[in-house]
């Protein structure tokens, strides 16, 4: 990690192993080792291993009447007098009296609106210097967590979790369980001690809500940086971290991880999660995460009218995913991680992390865990011989299915809405820069243009306006003599709409990228508010909201603005979006000044996205405006207020154009060529703009009054 500000020296430790000097290095992959190819015996041996898995499986099923209860032993708490039998009810259960233990232990744990924090021990959690003692840490030396642990309840499987909870924490509760031995061990990912344990905890779950409390849940191989509360969507009932999120919080098809959920206690929740358990019968040997993906799109589900949201990694971190920014991350879970000791040890080293960033009392650039590649602890949990005689038959299969698509090659056009598919191998000519140019992805060129901290520069190119002495040109040309501005053109990446500017823009750029469309032609000049003109402004709304789904924060330019300073230091720091204006009315808070999209300034957040969504959806109400005509229309909607979306508009003295010039080009940062209709009046007034800038360069001293030989044919 580094500070923000380049000018300061290093803090001389490194995160991963990876100097913080270095922004581009990466840890090392794991080596995959293998012993040689299969013996006979070796096969056989995978053959009966898969055979009485199988058989053992079906027999497992076909024996047990109520597969649940093979599952759950007979098992008593002081609270739980309903039968599973029962659950079909769809009111939420009323408070028992005499009032029970459970209730007693929510009661003082509970915050002002019922809402508590439960986590759940065995023996080995509980034990000194294992999972629990790390929980609880993180809460001590995280930012505004400390007061939440009072309002944290250990639920504990065993008696020895339990006298070891009492020991440290005040709301302990025990499951009077006749199988707690089963349940205080390690308990390896999928081992049948495993599922009764995650089984056992989804019932008291159920439970909870029908008391009538609100809960987060959370895994105690969890560390807790930062409250989680301010990240939690308002109007949802259920909501669940991922192990890989794919930047839609709406979308059911991100890969969940239930070790943190949220959930309000309500009718909906309270038949959810009933139906969630009695779902794990027509599952047996399956754990919740599955059982939840097999049910998630049920009517029965639908039918509930539950609201269901998933949270960011960017903020609900994981080993699988970790947050890629320190400066916002809540929650660091040890998912994708097998055997408690692996999980130990990682979390510690995820701890010291966060307390060397806590140590800097600064906002840091680029974030980098100190998680090793290997921690995956796969051959403890399947046998090591066997995991490197299975990853060379993979191996062998993928072999021969790309010796395959050698032989057929794939021919595929690219697909907007896939940007990163390609093409196996192009044989169009292969010794052609530009076609292997175009076989990098959309994916690549970002991260190959990139700042530290995932940052892009991005504008559109079409035939028209990358032709030699045109607009592309000058827009080069103005980073190369603006103040600043010469290091950031490695961060712009160039959207090529045709073949013809793509071309050339290979010859003059590094970062290029071919966007094919199929049955549109934009080559040529686009005059404003033309049909093709409209196609051309929401194709490039539709690739910005993929940018951002890829978890990129960019600038967009357009080619025609000429950039003159270094426009980062005059960003907001709070904004999630930021915008140009033609007519700046002196307030950045205000929604209301005239915007231009051809200047923006986001950050990748589920905000964004979801607004860039409902953006670019808009189109289809306002069907013959372009992108900046239905902001203006969707700006003020509730649904933007929803999305909590923060805005900011730039003063046209930092960012200017031909609508209103800045007023001091002692202080211009970049200048558009807009309020102009057609590319010869275009090119003519940006090269006096240009020609002014070198003037003000040649000069010694501060100019006191600015102007601007434009706009001159652009009026």
């Amino acid at each position: 990690m580094k500070s923000t500000n380049d000018e300061s020296p290093s803090l001389g430790y490194d995160f991963a192993g990876v100097s913080i000097k270095d922004g581009k290095s990466k840890p090392p992959a794991p080596v995959i080792c293998y012993d040689g190819l299969f013996g006979g015996r070796d096969v056989i041996r995978i053959v009966l291993l898969v055979t009485t898995v199988t058989l053992s499986c079906l027999l497992f099923y076909k024996s047990a009447n109520n597969p649940l209860n093979m599952v759950f032993s007979p098992w008593k708490t002081d609270c739980y007098a309903s039968k599973l039998t029962n659950e079909s009810s769809s009111k939420t259960e009323p408070k028992k009296e005499p009032v029970s233990e459970l209730e007693r232990v929510l009661m003082n744990a509970a915050m002002e609106d019922n809402t508590v924090i439960i986590t759940a021990l065995n023996q080995a959690w509980a034990e000194p210097n294992s999972t629990f003692d790390v929980f609880r840490e993180s809460f001590k030396v995280g930012i505004e967590t400390e007061r939440l642990l009072k309002h944290v309840i250990a639920v504990c499987l065993d008696i020895k979790a339990y006298d070891q909870c009492l020991k440290v924490h005040p709301h302990c509760y025990l499951i009077n369980a006749t199988d707690s031995d089963q349940l205080s061990g390690p308990n390896r990912f999928m081992t049948p001690g495993y599922l009764k344990l995650i089984w056992r905890r989804m019932d008291l779950l159920r439970q909870v809500i029908g008391l009538g409390y609100n809960f987060i849940f959370t895994d105690a191989d969890i560390l807790w940086l930062r409250d989680p509360f301010p990240r939690f969507f308002p109007d949802a009932d259920f909501q669940i971290t991922c192990d890989d999120y794919n930047g839609r919080p709406s979308d059911k098809k991100n890969h969940v991880n239930s070790g943190f959920t949220y959930v309000k206690a309500n009718n909906k929740t309270s038949k959810f999660y009933k139906y969630w358990i009695r779902s794990s019968r027509k599952f047996p040997g399956k754990h919740d995460q599955d059982v939840f993906n097999f049910i998630k799109n049920d009517l029965h589900v639908e039918k509930f009218g539950i609201k269901m949201r998933f949270f960011d990694t960017v903020y609900f971190g994981g080993f699988c995913q970790p947050s890629r920014d320190i400066n916002v991350v809540n929650t660091m879970h040890a998912n994708c991680c097998i055997g408690l000791d692996n999980k130990v040890n990682n979390l510690k080293a995820a701890l010291e992390d966060w307390k060397r960033y806590v140590s800097l009392n600064t906002t840091v650039s680029e974030t980098k865990w100190n998680i090793p590649p290997s921690f995956l602890d796969y051959g403890s949990a399947i046998g090591q011989k066997e995991v490197k005689k299975i990853l060379v038959l993979v191996l062998g299969l993928a072999a021969c299915l790309l010796l395959y698509k050698t032989a057929y090659p794939l021919h595929q056009e690219l697909d907007v809405n896939n940007l990163s598919s390609r093409p196996l191998l192009d044989h169009t000519s292969s010794s052609s820069p530009l076609t292997r140019s175009k076989s990098i992805s959309f994916r690549e060129v970002l991260e190959n243009a990139s700042t530290e901290n995932r940052t892009v520069i991005v504008t559109t190119l079409n035939q028209a306006w990358a032709e030699p002495n045109s607009l592309f040109d000058l827009f080069l040309e103005s980073f190369r003599i603006g103040q600043g501005t010469k290091k950031l053109l490695q961060h712009v990446v160039v959207v090529c709409l045709d073949s013809k500017a793509f071309a050339r823009c290979s010859q003059l750029h590094p970062n290029c990228y071919y966007l094919k469309t199929t049955g549109t032609d934009f080559s040529g000049e686009k005059l404003f508010a033309t049909p093709d003109y409209l196609k051309m402004m929401w194709r490039r709304i539709e690739l910005l909201t993929q940018v951002l789904e890829m978890g990129y924060n960019f600038i967009f330019t357009d080619a025609d603005i000429m950039w003159l300073r270094d426009p980062f230091p005059r960003l907001y720091p709070d904004g999630d979006f930021q915008m140009a204006c033609d007519r700046f009315f002196g307030d950045p808070n205000d929604s209301d000044n005239w915007v231009n999209g051809g200047f923006t300034y986001v950050k990748s957040n589920h905000r964004s996205i979801e607004f860039y969504k409902f953006w670019y959806n808009s189109r289809l109400d306002y069907p013959k405006m372009h992108d900046q005509d239905v902001f203006n229309q969707i700006k003020h909607k509730a649904l933007v207020s929803e999305i909590g979306i923060q805005m900011r508009f730039f003063d046209t003295v930092y960012f200017g154009g031909f609508c209103q010039t800045s007023r001091d080009i002692n202080l211009v940062c970049t200048m558009h060529a807009n309020c102009c209709v057609g590319l010869e009046k275009k090119l003519h007034d940006l090269n006096l703009v240009l020609d002014d800038w070198r003037n003000y360069l040649s000069l010694s001293e501060p100019v006191k009054n600015t102007t601007w030989s434009v706009p001159m044919k652009c009026t």
